[in-house]
């Protein structure tokens, strides 16, 4: 459908269109989607990494990610002030709620370009409840020549590009949005990119051109329409974003891919067999949101103790940091799925919750071969629709039995007393490693636990004497 506007429901282009930015957007799109943006695969940008922010309690669900990429902080610093300007007002709104649905704040992120020396990072901004419910989008550039992080409108060249952009939307809106709301400015046009065809894709904010409940509106302007609209900038982004073969060169040079796992060495060793939880006095270490900037120390740490553990992963991180899953797995750890973009499940619809497991599944299953037959649902949040997606999908879902709250706590002598202190046989402990600190408590959990006597297991070990059949919950307190 290619020069007019299409519509997708809001929370499915968060499941669908955002995440993050590479493989999965290629490999296991759903929808063939003329709207749907380029993505380049973050595994082509070595170096990079993601931060995260996460916080889930009674109050309120939050989960932000987004890259850093060595060789642009001034991007990382404005892609961390644009997260930070959409959460503080959702924690200052959501500091002394009344009961009822728990409000949620989900930012994901991907890379619209990564070649030469232009990055561009698109951010989607999910809020389920207040004033900024809905879905937000923007597009930031980096123009690694100058230094300078750019707005999309700089695409568009001075004196009359954006001019021009709003006339050729208003002709293509087909009666989605209200021309009369598509005005000539930069906050407009806060979200401009290429899809994998090379045409401009159009995307705005809820409630920008249209009421929230009309959902995503995008729009796809041929080439032939928006070229002689572009900047000088905005043609480079375009051959960034159509590079075949993306290599980010931010110092002048193209930099090739990594080509060893971080924090491997070559004799690592795999620990021993399965346990018997059955005559062991086992506990279930899992790490949840990752892998992040600490995993691979974390992942030393586990080696020198010929501990196991599970990590729950978060496809957009997953995506990023494939290494990481390959020596997961080839170091005896079980790798469960924790959705592409850590929404609450309990909100989507059926397709919707199909659509963000199986990325993931497909994510770990391109690392390391094997596909995950453990799901956690994120905040733990579930009900006889995830049930039924997990049923159909032959996933068991974990959750935990004892929760260190490690996002709040960033304290390793803290994490480490309560995990020690509610441990019991057969426990299954909550932690994310994306936190240092977490890592950081790590050691002094696993020497407390050993000296009373502990085997660290994976889930999969801890309920083998234990009949949950597809769908069914394990691990609850």
């Amino acid at each position: 459908m290619r020069g007019a506007a299409v519509l997708v429901s809001g929370l499915a282009s968060a499941a669908l269109l955002a995440g993050c930015g590479g493989g999965p957007g290629q490999r296991v799109r759903p929808v063939a989607d003329s709207t749907a943006v380029h993505v380049v695969d973050p595994g082509t940008v070595p170096g990079l990494s993601v931060a995260t922010r996460n916080e889930q309690d009674g109050r309120r669900h939050l989960y932000a990610a987004w890259p850093r990429i060595p060789g642009a902080d001034r991007l990382t610093a404005a892609l961390a002030a644009a997260v930070d300007e959409r959460i503080r007002p959702f924690l200052a709104d959501t500091g002394d709620r009344t009961p009822g649905a728990v409000p949620e704040l989900n930012v994901q992120w991907s890379l619209a370009a990564a070649s030469g020396d232009v990055v561009g990072v698109r951010l989607v901004f999910a809020e389920s409840a207040g004033a900024s419910a809905g879905e937000a989008r923007r597009t930031l550039w980096y123009d690694g020549r100058t230094g300078e992080v750019r707005p999309s409108a700089d695409l568009l060249r001075a004196g009359g590009g954006l001019a021009g952009l709003a006339e050729r939307v208003r002709a293509r809106l087909g009666g989605k949005g209200d021309p009369a709301r598509v005005t000539a400015g930069a906050d407009t046009f806060s979200s401009l990119g290429f899809n994998d065809v090379g045409d401009m894709v159009v995307e705005f904010s809820d409630n920008t051109v249209a009421p929230g409940s009309s959902g995503r509106v995008a729009v796809v302007l041929e080439r032939a329409d928006y070229e002689p609209l572009l900047s000088e900038f905005g043609r480079r982004a375009y051959a960034a974003a159509m590079a075949p073969r993306p290599r980010l060169a931010l110092d002048g040079s193209a930099t090739p891919s990594p080509t060893a796992t971080p924090g491997a060495t070559p004799d690592a060793t795999v620990p021993p067999g399965r346990t018997d939880c059955a005559t062991a006095k086992c506990v279930a270490l899992t790490f949840d949101d990752g892998p992040g900037p600490a995993t691979g120390r974390l992942l030393d740490t586990l080696r020198d103790a010929r501990a196991r553990a599970t990590f729950f992963v978060v496809g957009t991180n997953a995506d990023a940091h494939a290494d990481l899953l390959r020596r997961e797995h080839a170091e005896g750890h079980e790798i469960g799925n924790h959705t592409q973009s850590h929404r609450d499940l309990s909100r989507l619809t059926a397709v919707q919750v199909n659509s963000d497991v199986q990325r993931t599944q497909e994510i770990v299953r391109s690392a390391t071969g094997t596909a995950p037959t453990l799901m956690r649902p994120p905040y733990g949040a579930t009900n006889g629709t995830v049930a039924g997606v997990t049923r159909s999908l032959g996933l068991r879902q974990v959750l935990w039995s004892v929760d260190t709250n490690d996002w709040r706590d960033r304290d390793a002598k803290v994490v480490a007393d309560r995990a020690v202190r509610r441990a019991r046989p057969g426990a299954v402990i909550l932690m994310h490693d994306i936190h240092r600190t977490t890592v950081d408590a790590v050691p002094e959990i696993l020497e407390r636990l050993a000296a009373k006597g502990y085997t660290f297991v994976t889930v999969s070990e801890l309920m083998a004497n234990r009949k949950v059949p597809p769908g069914g919950r394990f691990g609850g307190a």
